[in-house]
């Protein structure tokens, strides 16, 4: 027991004369502060207190190797990494959170939050942009903004596409990525949707429109799935019978022209007039070519109703919706010694033979037969064609004094002359389509002396009779 008390005293005595020489003689250490090193004369026992002696008081963040209480005499250099507060600024939300690290880059200081940062991700220091392993000055006041970047599934035109951004909106997350909208494209979010999460979203590219609508033409652009959804964008719309070509449920033409097509109806009142007929009877107690008129003819009056339609200020039909009659045709009934009778609504008569006799004042002229007909007129450019037409179905030329006939007339009457009050004297040489239900004839005039007609009037067919009449007419 004495030998081992002896032991530990000289023991002890031994260390506090290598510590008093330690003490009196110190040694020099290199020290990394902060990544910069240099030498120190230390006579501490322990890295703390080196440390210390230099006027540095550890914390518990700060990272020091080897550790504070390390003794110093095994030690062959110290390397400190002092702490200072970080404020990480973490997006969306904009949540600050305040850490006393010692990291060096903004992967390792963003770890103490648990986040492991992409590539894609956003990083700014101090409002300046940088990488996740860029070096992280020293400074006891550093802002780290970090902002994660959101997934956006795209679906554009039908093909699908995977993009990353941090923008603030999907709008200039595209832009970002190269995808520049315009007017007319069909987003299926809103362009200034924020970026909070992932989004699924599809995008129709637009296409170049021309929509004739008013009389006016729209260069315009849509995405829309339907012409009329095309037409809504662009606010027009198709109102009670209006439509569109093509159709408004049709998708958008691959030609882009689109045509409106307004369509109005207009109801006319009109006043029809049914010219009376002349019926004629034989009187052989009067002399021959005296007429008598019996009964005095009235034309009938009708109302009547008409609707008709249009198509971009353009009449395209006209239907009658009703006819009220207002006067009734009294048919004139006239008797004469012409030795024929006519009744455009019964059957004709003739005693073929018998001539009569006008007064004109071309003389007395002699006829085989008189009839009411309808009395129009034409000239070479008033024929009802596009066209100017100087030549007649007989080959000469269209003046006054030519008469055109059906053609059935043309057949018996090619060549004979005709007798028209308020004419005179024509030859039929030219044939026309004449007027449904009633008998007619054209008189012919140059276009320099033209007079419109459109009245019966009682004809004389001048002698001598053609062969081929057989007592009336078709």
């Amino acid at each position: 027991m004495k030998t081992k008390t002896r032991w530990l005293i000289l023991t002890g005595a031994l260390v506090i004369l290598m510590v008093a020489g330690y003490l009196l003689m110190g040694r020099d250490i290199p020290v990394t502060i902060d990544g910069q090193t240099s030498m120190m004369h230390t006579r501490a026992l322990t890295v703390a207190q080196a440390l210390g002696g230099i006027g540095i008081k550890l914390t518990s963040d700060d990272q020091v190797d080897p550790p504070a209480n390390s003794w110093l005499s095994g030690v062959k250099t110290i390397t400190l990494d002092r702490s200072r507060t970080l404020t990480i600024w973490v997006d969306p939300n904009g949540a600050r959170v305040n850490v006393n690290t010692p990291a060096k880059t903004a992967r390792a200081a963003l770890a103490l939050l648990g986040i492991n940062p992409t590539a894609e991700d956003g990083l700014k220091l101090n409002g300046s942009s940088i990488q996740l392993d860029d070096p992280l000055p020293e400074g006891v006041s550093l802002l780290l903004q970090y902002t994660p970047a959101q997934q956006i599934q795209l679906t554009q035109n039908g093909e699908q596409k995977v993009i990353h951004s941090t923008a603030a909106t999907l709008g200039q997350a595209l832009w970002q990525n190269g995808i520049h909208l315009t007017g007319g494209d069909l987003l299926s979010s809103p362009f200034t949707q924020p970026l909070t999460a992932a989004l699924d979203v599809s995008l129709t590219s637009a296409i170049p429109l021309t929509i004739s609508v008013d009389g006016k033409t729209i260069q315009t652009s849509s995405a829309a799935p339907t012409v009329g959804a095309a037409l809504a964008a662009n606010g027009i719309s198709l109102q009670n019978l209006d439509y569109s070509t093509p159709a408004e449920s049709s998708p958008l033409p691959q030609d882009g022209k689109i045509q409106v097509v307004r369509v109005k109806f207009v109801v006319l009142d009109q006043q029809k007039v049914t010219p009376y007929t002349t019926e004629y009877t034989t009187d052989t107690s009067l002399a021959a070519g005296e007429k008598e008129v019996t009964r005095t003819g009235q034309n009938g009056i009708s109302n009547v109703r008409v609707l008709v339609r249009y198509e971009n200020n353009v009449e395209v039909s006209r239907e009658t919706e009703a006819e009220e009659v207002i006067q009734i045709a009294i048919n004139e009934q006239v008797s004469s010694n012409s030795q024929a009778s006519v009744n455009a609504n019964a059957t004709q008569t003739s005693t073929t033979g018998a001539i009569g006799t006008i007064d004109t004042g071309s003389g007395t002229l002699s006829y085989y037969y008189s009839l009411s007909v309808h009395a129009t007129s034409y000239s070479p450019c008033r024929s009802g064609g596009s066209s100017c037409s100087n030549l007649t179905a007989s080959g000469t030329q269209v003046t006054k004094g030519v008469l055109a006939v059906t053609p059935a007339w043309y057949k018996i009457l090619k060549g004979y002359n005709i007798y028209i009050p308020g004419y005179g004297i024509g030859t039929v040489e030219d044939t026309g389509g004449g007027i449904s239900g009633q008998y007619w004839i054209d008189l012919g005039y140059s276009d320099s002396d033209w007079v419109t007609w459109s009245k019966f009037v009682t004809v004389y067919f001048l002698t001598p009779t053609p062969a081929n009449f057989s007592g009336s007419l078709p």
